[in-house]
């Protein structure tokens, strides 16, 4: 992943990766599991979560097969993009 933002998810992708719904994470930082301003902080309307705060609290195994998903996507388009699938 390139740019700034690798290694930060949004509540959302927290709850495709660990099934964890979004409304049960801000319950989780009102109740300071997470420390505000390091772990998680609120962009607008979006909260984010690092992938450090992530995996410390939720655990590896999800998170790596979501992270291979997440490269089989992204190999798949780069071929499309080279003309493999044309």
């Amino acid at each position: 992943m390139k740019g700034s933002f690798a290694g930060l998810y949004t509540f959302l992708e927290v709850d495709e990766i660990y099934g964890i719904d979004d409304s049960c994470l801000r319950k989780q930082v009102v109740r300071n599991k997470f420390i505000i301003g390091e772990e998680v902080k609120k962009m607008g309307r979006t909260w984010i979560i690092t992938e450090q705060a992530m995996v410390k609290s939720f655990g590896t195994l999800k998170f790596e097969e979501y992270k291979k998903k997440q490269q089989k996507k992204e190999q798949v388009k780069e071929k499309k993009l080279n003309g493999v699938y044309s």
